[in-house]
């Protein structure tokens, strides 16, 4: 691929989650409506604190959420956890349980005199290749001999597991949507087959101030997705209204990575790297001056470096 971005899905999933209005129309797609009913989404607030252990860091994340019950005078806090590694692990609701006592461990410091626990919601929202097989149970990581005994401790999460390649199942706002649409494709393959759907998505995220979406879920795209799948894309870009946006998008991206060095095949001697970089922006239809900005190479070294190419092709052969 021609860019590189530590952990993409850890950054998709804050830059899009943090927004608690984006939080919430997720919760409210896939909490039971029994519990949606409970909890008051305009007081949905984001706090800066997170809790995963550092040997998980490559493959979750977390945001923490506090709100108010409609018609309770305790507050909730509903902690979401994004498991993105390749196939379940039972041992989620023992790690669940360490995050949530660092969770009122926190509570603590902030209201030292609480009288009470405040309730906390894990929700666990799965990306991996494999099905969810485990419980959700606490007390099952027990022996079944004792599972019902008294002092055991109980608890369930609740499970948002997105595994399987099937797209339909894709709920909330457009960001949200958006969201899963390409984790899935980023996991399973087959974006090609709802490209109609990815377009009518982008296209309803409005050019407003603060975070631009719209290059957030290109940069994802450049980065999780197959030279072939990208090529494909850049194509049907052109033909599309919001081609344009999302070209402008691209090339922003392209010539950011050039400066901070996060494009592979930049640097010195990677000669291949840089053709097929500059090909897939001229397949893409952008100018040679935005090219060179990007690159550092003119039309002329373009094609001295294809000739020197074919020069050594000649003598290994």
């Amino acid at each position: 691929m021609p860019a590189t971005i530590h952990n993409p899905h850890d950054k998709l999933f804050k830059t899009v989650f943090s927004d608690p209005e984006e939080a919430g129309s997720f919760f409210q797609a896939y909490l039971p409506p029994c519990l949606v009913k409970q909890i008051d989404w305009n007081s949905l607030t984001l706090l800066p604190l997170h809790f995963i252990d550092e040997a998980f860091k490559a493959s979750e994340s977390d945001l923490l959420f506090c709100a108010q019950f409609t018609d309770k005078p305790d507050g909730i806090f509903l902690y979401f956890l994004f498991e993105h590694q390749s196939k379940p692990d039972k041992w989620m609701r023992f790690r669940l349980l360490k995050y949530m006592c660092r969770i009122w461990d926190e509570s603590f410091k902030e209201n030292p005199e609480q009288q009470n626990l405040i309730p906390i919601l894990p929700v666990v929202f799965y990306q991996g290749k494999d099905r969810w097989t485990y419980s959700t149970a606490f007390k099952e990581l027990f022996d079944e001999l004792v599972r019902d005994d008294f002092f055991i401790p109980e608890f369930d999460h609740v499970l948002i597991d997105q595994s399987g390649s099937e797209f339909h199942e894709i709920q909330g706002t457009v960001k949200a949507r958006l969201v899963q649409l390409l984790m899935k494709a980023a996991f399973h393959g087959h974006l090609e087959a709802v490209y109609d759907e990815l377009f009518g998505l982008l296209s309803k995220i409005p050019q407003t101030g603060g975070i631009n979406y719209l290059k957030v879920f290109i940069v994802y795209i450049i980065t999780t997705q197959g030279k072939e799948t990208f090529n494909q894309l850049t194509d049907l870009m052109k033909s599309k209204p919001i081609g344009g946006r999302m070209l402008t998008a691209a090339e922003e991206y392209w010539l950011e990575g050039k400066k901070e060095g996060k494009i592979e095949g930049m640097k010195e001697g990677m000669k291949e790297g840089k053709i097929e970089i500059i090909e897939s922006f001229l397949k893409a239809g952008i100018q040679w001056d935005i090219i060179t900005k990007a690159t550092g190479i003119t039309f002329e070294n373009f094609q001295q470096i294809k000739a020197e190419l074919k020069i050594m092709e000649s003598s290994n052969n």
